[in-house]
């Protein structure tokens, strides 16, 4: 599956990974194996801060408003992984639950090429 069309903004959730990396002076090798890597890139702090902010991040350049596609995405993932759908209450919330999970198939991914090579 090709991730990166498949999701919306999957580049910047990926970019956010690569943002921690370097911003730690690590290598993509080493931070694959650190278990705790998800927590510190994607939950440790948040992806977007204001309503404002993630209101209009879930807008692209075209004006298509991508709110219904990541709320059905995080509440599929919250339902899979979690076994309940969590209250989304505000944008805010709902874009950082986005780069939650979407976080963990970027990780995955860059582990499972790793593991070609």
């Amino acid at each position: 599956m090709d991730t990166k069309t498949t999701y919306y903004k999957y580049d910047e959730i990926k970019q956010e990974l690569f943002d921690y990396i370097e911003n730690n002076d690590l290598t993509l090798s080493k931070a694959l194996q650190d278990d705790d890597l998800h927590y510190y890139v994607y939950n440790q702090d948040h992806f977007i801060i204001g309503y404002y902010n993630a209101e209009q991040w879930l807008i692209n350049e075209h004006g298509t408003n991508y709110t219904f596609e990541v709320l059905e995405y995080v509440q599929e993932q919250s339902e899979v992984m979690l076994g309940t759908i969590e209250k989304i209450d505000n944008a805010e919330k709902l874009v950082n639950l986005y780069a939650y999970w979407l976080g963990y198939e970027v990780i995955a991914e860059l582990q499972a090429e790793q593991e070609k090579e």
